[in-house]
This record gives C-alpha cells, structure tokens and sequence, in this order.
C-alpha cells in the first residue's frame, strides 16, 4: 500500500534560513524535530527479502524543478533502485557521498538502476545545497532527485531515523519486484564505499538474469 507522508507546507515561514530559524511553522522546524503522532512497528521494517515502503513527499527533481508528490514507485518503474539516505545537507562528509554517487551515475543508471536520496531537509535547503558549487560544500546539479522527508516518515518507515532527528546514512538496492535485495547501514563518520555498491548491484543484477535464464523469473504483477 503506498503511504502519503502529509505536510502542510502551505503555511510555512518566508524565513531564508529555512532550518535554523527556530520557527515552527512546517517546513521551518530544526532538523531534530521528531513528529509525535507517529509510531514505527520495528516488526514491519523493509529489511532484506521483504517489501520496500513506497512513498509519496515533496522532491527537487535533476531538472531543478520541485514536485510536491514524487512518487516513488512510479518513478523507479521496472528498474532496480538505489535508495540512499544521507545526515543533512551543507554537512562535512554529505556533499562528498552524494557527489561521488553522482560522478557514478552514468554507470549506475547503465546497470538499469534509477538513483533516489533522501534527508530531512526541505526543498528549499535541497535547491539552495545544489546551487552552491561543490567548491563551497555544496553539491551542484546532481543528476538524481532529492527527496524532503521533513516530517521523517520515510526514514522512520526504513528504520533508519537516528535519536537527533537525522537519517542515518544507509543505502538499500530495491528490485523490480519492489523487494529489498540489500541494506547497509553506517555510523554517521563512516563514507560509503561506491565500487562496494556497485559490486553488490552487479552481483544481484547477475543472479536475477541468470534465474530468469533458468525459467525463474519473477514477474511484477
């Protein structure tokens, strides 16, 4: 069942400072907003084998425009998919992991697998993070859309909501059956190894023809 995670961003702030203004109108809180009206059943997590949490939130798309309903399922289709979580955007080691994800796009999206990150930020942290050039910690016009999940329901949904209100940083490669294939989780000081992601994304990839080779393929329905 596909979750819409609801926010009412029509009555935000025009402060610039969108998430250190100390406002609380939505779109505005801190970072370490956690919403109370929620509750996560650990026992329905997508962890590997099981089925990934589609969603529906506000996202600066690679053109630079913002969709106020991205959907995740219908954007990721029939390809496989990288789901990537990350801190926050205009941190120390961010820019580098969603940089160095999108110096590896060409051969990612190659593979048939569509690239999707997401933080806590709003849509406008995300646009101003990718006009700022890389050479001032900001991350250009990467070639992949960066979803707002500032009310946290999405990573609470994947289990990777940390204590202060952050993500963690964790990627999970999602199949065209919309199952988790893999999931790997990193202490917030630890980068991601983007050859270690390839090389799981291959090897999963390998395994899948060659079952459909062997008349074993799962088809969507």
């Amino acid at each position: 069942m596909t979750q819409i995670w609801k926010y009412d961003y029509a009555s935000r702030c025009d402060c610039s400072d969108d998430d250190n203004c100390g406002c609380t109108s939505p779109g505005n809180m801190s970072r370490s907003y956690v919403a109370e009206d929620f509750a996560t059943d650990t026992e329905c997590l997508p962890g590997v084998g099981s089925q990934a949490l589609n969603f529906i939130a506000p996202a600066v798309l690679a053109d630079s425009t913002v969709s106020e309903s991205f959907n995740f399922f219908d954007y990721i289709s029939d390809c496989y998919a990288l789901l990537v979580f990350y801190l926050a955007d205009f941190s120390v080691i961010c820019p580098q992991e969603i940089t160095a994800f999108n110096q590896a796009y060409a051969q990612i999206s190659g593979r048939g697998v569509k690239l999707v990150a997401v933080s806590v930020d709003s849509v406008a942290a995300h646009s101003a993070w990718r006009k700022l050039a890389i050479s001032d910690g900001g991350i250009g016009q990467v070639n992949f859309p960066l979803i707002s999940d500032i009310n946290k329901k999405i990573c609470s949904g994947y289990g990777v909501l940390r204590a202060d209100g952050m993500a963690q940083r964790a990627t999970f490669l999602i199949d065209k059956n919309f199952t988790v294939r893999y999931q790997a989780v990193y202490d917030k000081e630890i980068e991601r190894n983007i050859d270690e992601t390839l090389r799981v994304t291959d090897r999963l990839i390998a395994l899948d023809e060659a079952k459909c080779r062997g008349l074993e393929c799962l088809r969507r329905v």
